[in-house]
């Protein structure tokens, strides 16, 4: 199954994505996907990523003026995927405001604009600080990453993005293992993984990186747990050798 079709993305939406394990990845596989399907795809960030380019964007604008992107926009035909920012910050792309965003998602032009509103600095999980994640309010669909490979590694730095705030969060010193339990902990808890979501945002979660049998069971009992926490649907995944392989699991 495609992965937008597993995540359920609909065509004409803005779709947020934050959380770690493999968001940038997934974010470009749905924009080839849709370009794939012959749509006009709009990939941005709101925080900041690796400068995209070709093949997985066909243009990249630097953007001073919502108005003139959405001018030159039009000029282009589908299929297609646009990239955009505010700057450059050498190898960095650096995003757009929220606002923006908004009006981009208003004016019905592209078929998804798919936005990366969260920085993981590469870990396997995270929890966000006071300033994130940086979501548009007019993001209708919300994926929450996360990387499977991150159960039993020490909560620490190497695998988990701000681990002082969420051995903060949960209770738990530095050093401890990270369990499925400690996980759902704090995607309960209303200052963890899941803040920021507006509230007309249906949500979808992805545990990402689940490339072995053992790996798989793990996530989908974790899955079904996470689907108590109004999750429309938990997406099992693996991009394992530029494949793709997924499972969905919903109510």
């Amino acid at each position: 199954m495609q992965l937008r079709e597993s995540l359920g993305v609909r065509d004409g939406e803005m779709v947020s994505l934050i959380g770690a394990g493999g968001k940038t990845t997934t974010l470009l596989q749905l924009a080839k996907e849709l370009r794939d399907a012959g749509k006009k795809v709009l990939v941005t960030t709101t925080t900041k990523i690796f400068k995209p380019s070709k093949p997985h964007v066909d243009r990249l604008f630097i953007v001073e003026d919502v108005d003139a992107l959405l001018r030159e926009a039009t000029k282009l035909d589908a299929p297609l995927i646009i990239g955009a920012g505010s700057k450059l910050d050498q190898d960095k792309l650096i995003g757009l405001p929220p606002r923006w965003l908004d009006e981009i998602a208003r004016s019905k032009h592209f078929a998804a604009v798919l936005v990366e509103a969260d920085g993981a600095a590469s870990r396997l999980f995270k929890v966000p600080s006071e300033f994130e994640p940086v979501i548009p309010g007019a993001t209708s669909l919300t994926i929450w990453v996360l990387s499977i490979k991150v159960v039993g590694k020490p909560l620490d730095g190497t695998s988990v993005h701000r681990a002082e705030t969420a051995a903060a969060l949960s209770g738990m010193p530095l050093g401890t293992l990270v369990t499925e339990q400690l996980i759902l902990n704090l995607a309960r808890h209303p200052e963890g993984c899941l803040k920021g979501i507006p509230a007309a945002s249906r949500k979808s979660a992805m545990i990402n990186q689940a490339d072995s049998p053992e790996e798989i069971e793990r996530a989908k009992q974790l899955g079904k747990a996470l689907l108590q926490l109004e999750f429309d649907r938990v997406v099992i995944n693996s991009f394992v050798d530029s494949g793709l392989s997924n499972e969905v699991i919903s109510h």
